[in-house]
């Protein structure tokens, strides 16, 4: 069990409601992998606890997703009410949570207290599914609180030999989440670990898969600089420019990071397009060929998943035109830099950490002039 980069959003809290606290919107994201020779596994459970800090006052749990006795269905998207619990909604521009399709039977316990856990139950024969998983929480926590400390415990039914003398366990890892406060910056990344890493409080850095194609020498310099400057701003960048100098298979090399890095990269060019429309042919251009390929087939198969992590570049020197039509250049986000400065890659570092440029002010009171009168009274 892994935990992944971890999105916090501070939401306006009612008035009067939840005094003396701050509310966070949570996105849990976690893997589960399970080695290929493991038999059948019927279920896993992953557990989190918001523990006290130097205050008296706990964290709270209001609502979490997925919920109790969720059966497999189709992604159903969801907003928050005046009470901040997770209603369905009709999917227009207002949803703020869109949980994947399930396979798996999700059992979830604890809102109302400062821990919560989710089981996972397999339905079928072949056990509990390895991948990438998420989770959401509106979260508590005692006002001006800028990080909250999380203690993370996970428990497999793993089937051993009659004869073992051990039974797998996991001892509770703890770390702290740094809480997303308007105006200070890109916040809100929680610590990457595995469950059994012994000192998982290092900072995470989202980590990238830069996929181009080499239509010029400008266009590689270009990208190796554009690589460069993500990496001096805190992002884990993965590219052939930095493995150049060593023999090895590029397509193994490149499927594995593919699937492994929190997002990939792809950057607008004239033969990327084609690559990705299935418009080139012969031999040329092998590499950008085989990537766009692995790319588009995750897109058809985990569409909801993939469209997050696949993040559309168009470089100072290119056209959003020339982002492959497969990515959806206009009917979703692409990130256009202008300028191969900090300034210019913030809207992108902002779509990696899920922080928000501007936040939304709270609540106000309609004006006494446009206030709709109660049934049965006098207009």
């Amino acid at each position: 069990m892994q935990l992944r980069r971890w999105q916090v959003h501070r939401i306006d809290a009612p008035s009067n409601m939840f005094d003396g606290y701050d509310a966070h919107l949570v996105k849990i994201n976690y893997d589960f992998e399970i080695d290929p020779d493991c038999p059948g596994m019927p279920w896993f459970e992953i557990s989190f606890e918001f523990l006290s800090g130097e205050t008296s006052d706990q964290a709270v749990v209001v609502d979490a997703l997925p919920r109790f006795g969720t059966s497999p269905e189709a992604p159903k998207p969801y907003v928050l009410n005046r009470f901040l619990n997770f209603v369905p909604s009709e999917g227009d521009a207002s949803t703020q949570v869109l949980p994947p399709a399930t396979m798996d039977r999700v059992d979830m316990f604890g809102v109302g207290g400062n821990s919560v856990r989710w089981r996972h139950v397999a339905l079928g024969g072949t056990g509990v599914r390895a991948g990438s998983y998420a989770a959401w929480v509106v979260l508590l926590t005692p006002a001006g609180q800028d990080e909250q400390r999380v203690e993370f415990s996970a428990r497999y039914d793993l089937s051993v030999l009659p004869d073992v003398e051990y039974r797998p366990t996991q001892v509770p890892a703890g770390f702290r989440l740094s809480l997303a406060v308007p105006g200070e910056g890109l916040r809100g990344v929680a610590p990457s670990f595995s469950a059994a890493a012994e000192d998982p409080s290092q900072e995470c850095h989202p980590s990238v898969f830069i996929c181009y194609a080499h239509d010029s020498p400008q266009h590689k310099e270009t990208a190796r600089q554009f690589g460069n400057l993500l990496a001096e701003n805190g992002v884990d960048v993965h590219m052939d420019r930095y493995q150049e100098g060593k023999r090895g298979d590029w397509a193994i090399w490149a499927r594995k990071l593919i699937d492994q890095v929190d997002f990939v990269i792809v950057l607008a060019s004239p033969i990327c397009r084609k690559a990705f429309d299935g418009e080139l042919r012969g031999r040329e251009h092998p590499g950008i060929r085989s990537e766009s390929r692995l790319i588009n087939e995750r897109l058809h198969t985990h569409r909801d998943e993939w469209t997050a992590k696949v993040l559309p570049v168009v470089l100072p020197h290119e056209l959003v035109d020339n982002i492959p039509e497969m990515l959806q250049p206009w009917t979703s986000d692409h990130y256009d830099v202008t300028e191969l400065t900090p300034e210019g890659i913030d809207d992108l570092l902002r779509s990696m950490t899920g922080v928000p440029k501007y936040s939304r002010p709270p609540l106000g009171q309609l004006p006494a002039g446009v206030l709709k009168p109660l049934s049965g009274a006098e207009s």
